[in-house]
């Protein structure tokens, strides 16, 4: 009983203290439905968006942002599965990821230059 009494206790404070996501669907061609999802810390700031085939998978383009706005990956999946060219932004550097059927085929890596 005790066990879960303390297990009612922590689900109740971890749901005291989440916030709601906010997310926007809309259908659009091609029965794909585009998904934007925004931060919690600010829901007017797009978190990730994309889009979501008739089967409910991951399908064509994602697109993940920071909070500042900026680009952090830009993915491609083919009805749920990894596939393509990923590019993930960091500071310094660009990482290329290339997919195949969810496995990664190639890695490069470029030096981020600003003038």
């Amino acid at each position: 009983m005790k066990t879960f009494i303390y297990t009612l206790v922590l689900l109740v404070g971890f749901t005291a203290f989440s916030q709601e996501q906010k997310v926007e669907y809309k259908k659009v061609a091609n029965n794909l439905v585009k998904a934007t999802y925004y931060f919690s810390e600010n829901n007017n700031l797009v978190e990730r968006e994309g889009y979501f085939n008739a089967a409910e998978k991951l399908h064509g383009t994602w697109i993940s942002y920071d909070l500042q706005g900026n680009k952090k990956v830009i993915a491609n999946y083919n009805n749920g599965v990894k596939e393509g060219v990923w590019t993930y932004f960091k500071e310094d550097k660009i990482s290329v990821v290339t997919y195949n059927h969810n496995k990664i085929t190639n890695v490069e890596e470029k030096a981020l230059v600003i003038n």
